[in-house]
């Protein structure tokens, strides 16, 4: 009897650890899981990418008042990070003018600040295939005026608005360059509510915007602009690359199709943007 009870003594403590043993395997094994799933998320041979952009156009991309890069420039670049687990973005934040000279000299691998193409920019380098914000531009003036612009050639004589660099720049100076007749083109980087003021007084007698622009501009200045006449240019915005960089160009493209198709590109315009300004 004494032998009995020992042996379904150790039989019992040897179920026991058994039992333990498996539930620690058990254990072991949902970890090894997850971190490998975790991993599968994460290529520890990531290259990165320096995406060179700004830091003070609201809302596309600006800092927020912890000094954090945000907007949706940077929430468009990190969807399609995410889609590229051979890819680590890493964000450099530049004054717009000094963007490109960046992309020049070799500092950053791509160029975001709702670009778009025009000939001068397309001599010095390659632009992405897939557009992800409309920015076809209308001539834009203040209802009060009672212009009536219909075309560039209306513009001639009158002073316009525009940034230094910017694509509404080139459009005007390329005017000017192939007409007798000139547009008064009166550079100007004073903010938002400079534009505004000027257009109201008649400091200008118009700018080249976008209908986000304006619609933008009434809500915050609580101004009456209006767009004049058809659009002066059909566009849309592309990231920028050095001219022999054709793989990422391609790998951010196939990305951003992704994000058309599944609706996700609209769906951060909707929230970021206040509208869908992915399309015309």
């Amino acid at each position: 009897m004494k032998n009995n009870k020992q042996f379904k003594k150790h039989y019992i403590i040897g179920l026991l650890t058994l039992g333990s043993l498996l539930l620690a395997a058990c254990g072991n094994a949902e970890q090894s899981s997850g971190n490998k799933a975790e991993a599968a998320n994460n290529d520890p041979d990531a290259k990165e990418i320096i995406v060179g952009t700004g830091n003070a156009y609201q809302p596309f991309v600006y800092l927020d008042e912890n000094g954090q890069l945000t907007g949706y420039e940077k929430a468009v670049l990190d969807e399609v990070d995410q889609l590229l687990p051979q890819y680590k973005f890493k964000y450099e934040s530049f004054e717009f003018k000094n963007i490109l000279p960046a992309l020049d000299a070799g500092k950053v691998d791509l160029a975001a600040h709702q670009y778009e193409i025009n000939d001068e920019r397309q001599k010095k380098y390659l632009f992405g295939k897939v557009g992800y914000t409309d920015y076809t531009s209308y001539v834009v003036v203040d209802k009060a005026s009672g212009h009536d612009f219909q075309s560039l050639d209306d513009l001639a004589g009158h002073k316009v608005h525009t940034s230094t660099g910017s694509n509404f720049a080139y459009l005007l100076e390329q005017y000017n360059k192939k007409h007798d007749r000139k547009i008064d083109i009166v550079y100007g980087d004073g903010g938002n509510e400079i534009l505004v003021k000027n257009l109201q007084n008649g400091t200008v007698d118009a700018a080249l915007l976008t209908k986000y622009d304006v619609n933008k501009l009434n809500k915050q200045f609580n101004a009456n602009l209006v767009t004049s006449g058809k659009p002066v240019n059909v566009s849309k915005t592309y990231y920028l690359y050095q001219k022999n960089n054709t793989k990422l160009q391609k790998d951010i493209d196939q990305a951003l199709q992704k994000l058309i198709d599944n609706g996700k590109l609209a769906e951060l315009s909707k929230k970021i943007l206040g509208g869908d300004f992915t399309t015309s």
